[in-house]
């Protein structure tokens, strides 16, 4: 068929966030059980036009799953935050949600929801999944 792939190489510069949240250790290294953890993040994803969208995910190690998730085309606290509560939502309530340090999880809004719903927050620079 004549076929060939062809392979373009593109420069670009993702988005970042900042956050003068001093670092944490990272405690789920050393859990043995994962039973009760979350874990969250966003995903950064490049569209052929050039503009970014964001996908976060709530992600149970223990099951090996995606239990929420959410697209957006800003990366705000507010999205962040609404993720996991559709998590919660779905799925009760876990023992600790992890996540890293960006701003959106470092925010007064992500904060003040898990801390009103009882669950502990563990946040680092990397996210370890089992």
């Amino acid at each position: 068929m004549s076929l060939k792939s062809r392979m373009v190489r593109k420069s670009y510069k993702k988005p970042t966030t900042t956050t003068d949240t001093p670092q944490k250790p990272n405690l789920m290294k050393n859990l043995g059980d994962l039973s009760g953890v979350l874990t969250t993040d966003i995903t950064y994803i490049q569209l052929m036009n050039r503009n970014w969208v964001y996908l976060a995910t709530v992600y149970d190690p223990e099951k090996r799953r995606v239990v929420s998730y959410g697209l957006s085309s800003e990366m705000t606290k507010e999205f962040a935050t609404s993720v996991v509560v559709k998590a919660l939502r779905a799925n009760g309530k876990p023992k600790m949600i992890h996540s890293d340090m960006g701003s959106q999880y470092t925010s007064s809004l992500f904060e003040g929801t898990l801390q009103n719903a009882g669950i502990d927050h563990l946040n680092t620079v990397t996210v370890i999944y089992a």
